[in-house]
């Protein structure tokens, strides 16, 4: 049979794969004798008792253990000896978690090394298969043949569906009445929004209602099902109907029950604390929820895919993963590739440093200090994924950094950057290829192309190509052939290169994360030092020739010249500055836009800029950093008013009217406190009110009565809970401290009428003026001025103006 590969699940009896393959635009089931194993190593003694006690028959049995041999592996990226290991098959891979957590409590949590324990066993099956998730093969019975062909997305069939619930708490849970279930039906590559919807209530009958469903699925056959939170609440609460109503319902392809296999939990990110969810997959058809997948959000369906296809990645477990996971599975998937064993719990230290080498080296990258105020036809040039390129072009992985083979020249006459493609990188290589001598390993030899890195006692080797380099080369250059593809902000090629945009994020950070198992620190700070090295270049070189650099941060510059005044001349030398710093740091400088007007804001804690707040307009598109209106917690009516602050400004721009004239300032003033007298008049929707807040703790846990815990006790007494990761959505009330549930009204008490409340006018008055400062400050505006609505001249700016902040408005 022949066809792509679409999803594989463990079979029914633990030892076997289903594969679902779709061919002649249907999906077929192909089942796969298939075991997997565990690897541990420890000393010869030590594995040959864990292989005695492995024999007994109750321990065979209790933990499904199949086969046991002795091998010899690659243990570690930096190690190419290989070592004795015992490998443990599994007569049913659903054990594999259990015995290896016996066999580390047996050897004291020290004595044993355990490998190959958590991989995803769909990534180790199309591994081991040579296979890859949409890739076209063969299947002739016993084994996949994989064609050579670039990669086409199949036009599955998608059904969404909708579901709607009646609870008197208001909150939806399983103890909700459901009410009806819509469903729209189209084929992946349709891009019509106009679908009509259709409905099936509730009221008909639980059963007649499930035999409904059940008849509409068979009908349209989908091979994809959308949900807004089918694993929380909708596919469990299905097939508790139809345990109890209709017993043939079934969404799978197969005969099978809808099953949770991961329960939810809560995780912690970056700072952030985030639910996961439960995790429901569906065999036969891809269940995808939109409310847990980040990745769908940013990338779309063709995204995911993308990325099943990178990490060979069940898709359904893609699409609940983070973009950092991801790039922990493909990294797992190179190493496994290499023969590199893959360890299930990270075992590397940090290297030691004295007080003064981890001052020098644990510095992020570089900022300057912007200078606040508003500057016009000013140029944004952007690195494309400078810290994923550094890592490629550098060579800089776990094992190259600091190798024993090599010894970098402090004074080389030529720098010589390991190409960004993946071939031209592969060729690189080969022509450098380690000299296997006697000396190998012994007595580091010179070499011009190991690379010393900028102000740190670290070198990146020149004879080997890094295990990191080959994980995010070919990314990058997949993600820069689909954007020279895309036509248009949100097609279809900007959604596939969006999604592994987030991987080329995140695969920064997992360089030093704590428990990344390829992760060192060291990496990490090689990559930052070079970032701060190629500002400096760069700003450096811009200034020799002329341009004045207004800000810059990490990965991009803002530049102008004032005494260029054509703006085509002025964008094309910029693309030619960009183009010679992108040949000589061997990174892409890429043009991102001219700025018709730019805001830097000040600090609101001292007189300095504020590093990464701005707000800029220029080839008719709005881009704002760090202000009210792009984060996700403000209230739609905050928002509003600093949208209708912008396009004030857009529309004087349009007009050539000088935006430091005070009179399109005043035009903003006037706005501003126009909507607060509608604030105080209560003329605003209560809904455009709604402040969201992410909940990090339990209610027993806060030690302080902020308007979170006031939300999250209003839930609590309303017969609900807000968990820790979960945000909570509320209006901002005229309430009592001595009561804070008080204070608050959640989002769905909106809707009821016998609710009585004051929205709390000099709360969102405050948040007003933060909002409209944002805008106004870069202009020079306090918020005492704001609030009385007129410029307030020192004396000392009447006797000498600021020449810096004229110098802004001119320019």
């Amino acid at each position: 049979m022949k066809g792509q590969i679409i999803d594989v699940q463990l079979g029914d009896d633990g030892q076997s794969m289903d594969v679902w393959m779709y061919s002649d635009h249907r999906m077929h089931r192909v089942v796969v004798p298939w075991r997997t194993c565990i690897h541990v190593h420890s000393e010869k003694s030590r594995l040959v008792k864990l292989a005695d006690w492995l024999q007994f028959q109750e321990i065979r049995e209790a933990f499904s253990v199949g086969r046991l041999r002795k091998i010899r592996s690659r243990l570690s990226l930096d190690a190419f000896e290989q070592h004795d290991v015992l490998e443990i098959e599994f007569t049913d891979s659903r054990k594999i978690r259990r015995l290896a957590q016996h066999i580390e409590a047996k050897g004291e949590y020290h004595h044993y090394t355990l490998y190959s324990v958590d991989a995803h066993l769909a990534q180790r099956f199309f591994i081991e298969h040579g296979i890859a998730p949409f890739q076209s093969v063969v299947w002739d019975g016993s084994r996949f043949i994989s064609e050579k062909r670039p990669t086409e997305w199949p036009n599955l069939r998608i059904m969404e569906l909708r579901f709607s619930y009646q609870s008197p708490k208001g909150f939806e849970d399983m103890s909700s009445e459901l009410c009806w279930i819509e469903y729209q039906c189209r084929d992946l590559m349709e891009l019509s929004n106009n679908l009509a919807w259709k409905r099936i209530n509730y009221d008909i009958g639980p059963a007649k209602f499930l035999h409904t469903l059940h008849a509409c699925i068979q009908h349209y056959d989908p091979d994809v099902i959308l949900t807004k939170g089918g694993d929380r609440q909708h596919l469990t609460y299905l097939q508790l109907l139809s345990d109890r109503y209709h017993p043939d319902f079934n969404l799978h392809r197969k005969t099978a029950k809808i099953k949770i296999r991961s329960n939810q939990r809560v995780v912690q990110s970056y700072g952030q604390v985030i639910r996961k969810e439960n995790y429901v997959p569906l065999h036969g058809r891809l269940h995808i929820d939109l409310k847990s997948s980040f990745i769908v959000k940013e990338g779309g369906l063709l995204g995911l895919f993308e990325l099943a296809h990178h990490s060979r990645q069940s898709t359904q477990d893609i699409s609940r993963l983070s973009p950092g996971s991801v790039i922990s599975a493909i990294q797992m998937r190179v190493a496994m590739e290499d023969g590199v064993l893959v360890p299930w719990k990270k075992n590397r230290p940090e290297d030691t440093k004295t007080a003064w080498e981890l001052m020098i080296s644990d510095r992020g990258g570089l900022y300057l200090d912007s200078q606040p105020g508003v500057y016009t036809n000013v140029i944004e040039l952007d690195f494309a994924s400078l810290f994923p390129s550094i890592i490629a072009t550098r060579n800089i992985s776990p094992e190259t950094l600091n190798c024993s083979c090599c010894q970098a020249h402090k004074q080389s006459s030529k720098t010589q950057f390991v190409p960004l493609n993946p071939d031209d990188a592969d060729l690189y290589f080969r022509k450098k290829k380690r000299n296997q001598g006697f000396s190998l390993g012994v007595f580091p030899q010179a070499n011009e192309t190991a690379q010393l890195v900028p102000g740190l006692a670290l070198h990146t080797c020149g004879r080997i190509h890094g295990f990191l380099g080959r994980v995010v080369a070919p990314i990058i250059e997949r993600r820069t052939q689909l954007k020279q593809k895309r036509q248009s902000k949100g097609d279809i090629f900007d959604q596939q290169q969006n999604a592994l945009k987030w991987l080329l994020v995140t695969c920064f950070g997992y360089t030093g994360y704590k428990n990344a198992r390829f992760g060192r620190i060291e990496a990490h700070e090689a990559i930052c030092a070079w970032a701060r090295e190629i500002l400096l270049q760069t700003i450096a070189m811009a200034e020799e020739d002329g341009w004045q650099v207004r800000h810059a941060i990490v990965d991009c510059v803002w530049i102008d010249n004032p005494s260029i005044t054509d703006a085509d001349v002025k964008r094309n030398l910029a693309k030619d500055f960009a183009r010679r710093v992108s040949d000589k740091i061997g990174i892409p400088l890429e043009y991102e836009a001219m700025y018709d007007f730019i805001g830097f804001l000040p600090s609101r804690m001292h007189d300095a800029g504020s590093l990464t707040k701005y707000w800029a307009y220029g080839e008719g598109e709005l881009k704002l950093r760090g202000i009210e209106a792009r984060q996700h917690s403000t209230c739609d009516w905050i928002s509003s008013i600093q949208s209708h602050a912008f396009e004030l400004l857009v529309e004087a721009k349009k007009q050539h009217l000088p935006l430091h004239d005070l009179k399109i300032q005043q035009r903003i003033i006037s706005m501003f406190h126009t909507s607060l007298k509608a604030l105080e008049r209560h003329e605003v929707e209560p809904s455009t009110l709604i402040i969201s807040r992410r909940v990090t703790k339990t209610l027993e846990q806060f030690s302080v009565l902020t308007l979170t815990y006031a939300s999250v006790l209003r839930a609590q007494q309303l017969g609900h809970s807000i968990n820790p990761g979960e945000k909570a959505r509320f209006v901002v009330v005229s309430g009592s401290k001595q009561h804070p549930h008080t204070r608050v009204i959640l989002e769905h008490e909106l809707h009821d009428s016998s609710i009585r409340f004051r929205v709390d006018v000099r709360y969102y008055r405050r948040l007003a003026l933060r909002a409209i400062w944002a805008i106004l400050a870069p202009f020079g505006w306090s918020e005492e001025e704001i609030k009385s609505g007129r410029r307030i001249i020192t004396l000392d700016q009447f006797i000498q103006p600021n020449p810096k902040r004229v110098e802004n408005h001119q320019n």
